[in-house]
């Protein structure tokens, strides 16, 4: 059991350092958006990929641990949540190392989930400036509509485009 635990820490020590990682580039993929740089957005998205997959990787291994920590304690993996882990672990440096790496796993989670977030709101808005620049090369007009939404209004015109892809 002891042996399980500690290549339970282990995992989730690998699986913290990952997700620093991550979340120290989706930091950097803010300015990046920002500045429109493609080039570097392109190395951050396949840096992320590398650590993302890595991710899979180690939750993988995490729930075969997991799994077997159950089996030990003749429970489900449903049932052996991390609460229930702590209380029937002996060893009182696991313990508070478990603790530990419960509350730093959830607030780095967190803080990735409002990240990732705002860099999906900055990649829409560039998206939404794009379509809008195309809709004005097309020579579409736009009327202003309720609820965001925008009648297109197609004029007989010279167009420099002829439709969007």
């Amino acid at each position: 059991m002891t042996d399980l635990c500690a290549r339970l820490l282990d995992n989730m020590d690998t699986q913290m350092a990952v997700y620093d990682k991550l979340l120290s580039l989706a930091c950097e993929k803010q300015s990046v958006l920002v500045k429109g740089d493609l080039a570097e957005l392109e190395k951050i998205t396949k840096a992320e990929e590398i650590l993302i997959l890595q991710v899979g990787r180690l939750e993988e291994q995490r729930m075969a641990l997991h799994q077997q920590l159950a089996n030990h304690f003749s429970l489900s993996p449903s049932e052996l949540t991390l609460s229930e882990l702590i209380k029937r672990t002996e060893d009182k440096g696991a313990v508070t190392k478990l603790q530990q790496l419960s509350t730093d796993m959830t607030g780095k989670l967190s803080d990735l989930g409002e990240a990732n977030k705002a860099n999906s709101e900055l990649v829409q808005n560039s998206l939404d400036f794009v379509n809008f620049s195309l809709s004005i090369l097309a020579n579409v007009d736009l009327k202003p509509g309720y609820n965001g939404k925008s009648e297109e209004k197609k004029t007989v015109s010279a167009k420099i485009f002829d439709r969007k892809i």
